[in-house]
């Protein structure tokens, strides 16, 4: 965004060193109520970058959002260069529902992949719309953040698309590495769909990540070191970026890319019995062979099948135990990565 003396964004003027908050209106809905986006804008008294950030794209996804509340009071707008745009929940509608998709009565109802949008779509293509308009058109850099959520997901990494060259193929790739450098410790290469707000804002020559990391109701402890990496990582980036002064925290960090991971699903549903539940198995080393679940029937009682790792690796995606539908991903394992 510009360097004048005030800021108008949606309404708001925005001076230098002045935090506000806004509810950005998108529709009116059936029952009469209005649904928006939540703004927060952070702008530092020194002029810098702009990196806009959204998470609860998914409606199921509410991990990032008690780190965002600790990283807003941590940053000192004395010391900020720039500004941050912060959506903390993207998907209104979904996250009302606790649902991955929006509760839309046609069509396109996974905001993950509405963008870049439209003013006259379904009530999900318009919170792209709005998305497209408010954070990525104003962003130098974007991060798109995601965690577990239903069926007891849990994951931890960070992923930066390897195919996009040029300086915001090669600017995303230091980025997901400073983020990962504050805890999560793992990168993943992976195409990112075009139609995400991550892959469009990539078309438009802005550098962006999608940060997977943390599940929903978690216990407080397993919750608490989820949200130190998040924490952490955000904290990291805006050193690397040059918005916060400091040292940039370089830590080693394990990178695989979506050619070279396997996975473990079952072939029954059933109730997960997960052997694979702490912070400390995601990015930890499994064996060919080596149980990582078991599918018992809640009806007959038996155990009806068992999942295990379908090679050496290190796990990146597991479950928490609980009822689970055949078809879904239950274990991911990173077979082949190398450390950088």
């Amino acid at each position: 965004m510009s360097e004048a003396d005030v800021w108008e964004i949606e309404g708001l003027e925005v001076a230098a060193g002045s935090y506000e908050y806004v509810r950005i209106p998108v529709a009116r809905m059936l029952t009469g109520a209005g649904t928006g986006l939540p703004l927060h804008c952070v702008r530092g008294e020194k002029p810098g970058p702009t990196l806009s950030v959204l998470a609860c794209v998914h409606g199921d996804e509410p991990q990032p959002i008690r780190a965002f509340q600790n990283v807003l009071a941590q940053i000192d707008r004395k010391e900020l260069s720039g500004a941050l745009l912060l959506v903390p929940v993207a998907n209104p509608f979904a996250f009302a529902n606790f649902s991955r998709q929006s509760p839309d009565q046609h069509e396109q109802t996974n905001l993950w992949g509405a963008f870049p949008g439209s003013a006259k779509g379904t009530l999900t293509q318009r919170y792209a719309q709005k998305i497209r308009e408010t954070l990525i058109e104003n962003a130098d850099y974007l991060v798109e953040f995601h965690s577990g959520g239903a069926a007891g997901r849990i994951q931890r990494r960070v992923d930066t698309d390897p195919e996009v060259e040029g300086p915001a193929g090669e600017k995303s790739r230091e980025m997901a590495i400073a983020f990962a450098s504050g805890g999560a410790g793992l990168v993943h290469g992976v195409p990112f769909s075009k139609s995400s707000a991550s892959g469009h804002a990539l078309t438009q020559g802005i550098p962006a990540v999608s940060v997977e990391i943390g599940g929903a109701y978690l216990p407080e402890c397993e919750e608490n070191r989820y949200r130190a990496d998040l924490e952490k990582g955000f904290m990291n980036l805006l050193v690397h970026l040059g918005m916060l002064p400091g040292e940039e925290k370089r830590t080693k960090i394990t990178y695989f890319d979506f050619a070279h991971r396997a996975e473990a699903n079952p072939s029954n549903g059933g109730y997960l019995v997960s052997r694979k539940t702490h912070f400390s198995d995601l990015g930890a080393k499994v064996s060919e062979g080596e149980l990582l679940g078991e599918m018992l029937d809640p009806y007959s009682l038996e155990v009806v099948e068992e999942l295990r790792s379908p090679a050496d690796g290190v796990l990146f995606f597991s479950r928490c135990s609980g009822p689970f539908e055949v078809g879904n991903k239950g274990f991911a394992v990173a077979t082949e990565y190398r450390e950088i």
